[in-house]
């Protein structure tokens, strides 16, 4: 059976090649469709013989969505994120996220507040305040929630940082820590459709520590409790030593010498 299999003549990396380039043609199209649509809606605000209120307002959305076009192409490519993103900071070795994700965040949220606040400015200046109002204020607030999250997410930053006694993840909504000498696992694993590095606590452990950072829009975000997670897209091109080097850091004691050191940063820049 298994021979007849091998004989088939339907390898598996073929297909995979074959996937790969078909994600790569439809993120193409998607990328092409969303540049002529923005370039459409840009063209409408600077040409139409519109009231001047709502060319400004269309340009504005045009340009918002040829940047939403070039971020989500990064995002939707697959493709590994290149960049050198391990420090030495003190006697801690740090390798920070991709900061791409929240700028997206920030420039959807950006653009989409100006428009709802520059309609909703703009009809009360019209003289319909009552409808400007209903129709534009909610979405100035819901918008701009979104807006101050995204810029407190990129003035705290998110990293991992690795001391000799603990391991801290700090993503774009959580902060979370644990002692090595409580490390059960490190390993891959998926959450929410991600893959992430996840470092798992013993079920007795007491130094875990989680928090959610402060925030404005009302939403949980997820903590587990003994629990740590390292999103691996957010840390391409180092993921696959990262993964290696937490496992040595967690099962070696003597290991963790090299943190805050030369040696760190060289394990982990093997990829760049």
């Amino acid at each position: 059976m298994e021979l007849g299999v091998r004989m088939s003549g339907h390898p598996t990396r073929p297909p995979r090649r074959a996937t790969g380039a078909r994600r790569r043609g439809l993120v193409r199209t998607l990328t092409a469709v969303n540049v002529l649509v923005g370039l459409g809606v840009l063209a409408a605000g600077v040409l139409a013989p519109w009231p001047w209120q709502a060319r400004v307002c269309v340009a504005i959305v045009g340009v918002g969505l040829l940047g939403n076009a070039l971020l989500a192409a990064r995002e939707w490519s697959g493709s590994a994120r290149w960049g050198d993103r391990v420090t030495t900071r003190g006697s801690t070795t740090v390798i920070a996220y991709d900061r791409v994700p929240a700028y997206a965040a920030a420039w959807g949220a950006g653009w989409t507040t100006l428009v709802a606040a520059l309609g909703t400015v703009l009809g009360v200046a019209a003289g319909s305040v009552g409808l400007a109002l209903v129709l534009g204020l909610p979405f100035v607030v819901l918008f701009g929630l979104v807006l101050i999250d995204s810029v407190l997410a990129l003035s705290r930053g998110a990293e991992v940082v690795a001391d000799r006694e603990r391991l801290t993840v700090r993503s774009w909504n959580t902060e979370t820590s644990l002692a090595w000498d409580d490390v059960e696992r490190v390993g891959p694993d998926v959450t929410g459709g991600r893959a992430v590095l996840a470092v798992t606590g013993y079920t007795a452990t007491t130094s875990w520590t989680g928090r959610r950072l402060p925030h404005a829009w009302p939403r949980g975000a997820r903590l587990v409790p003994g629990r740590l997670e390292v999103d691996s897209r957010a840390v391409e091109p180092h993921s696959p030593w990262l993964l290696s080097v937490l496992r040595d850091w967690a099962a070696d004691p003597a290991r963790r010498s090299e943190i805050g050191t030369a040696d760190a940063e060289r394990r982990l820049r093997q990829s760049v």
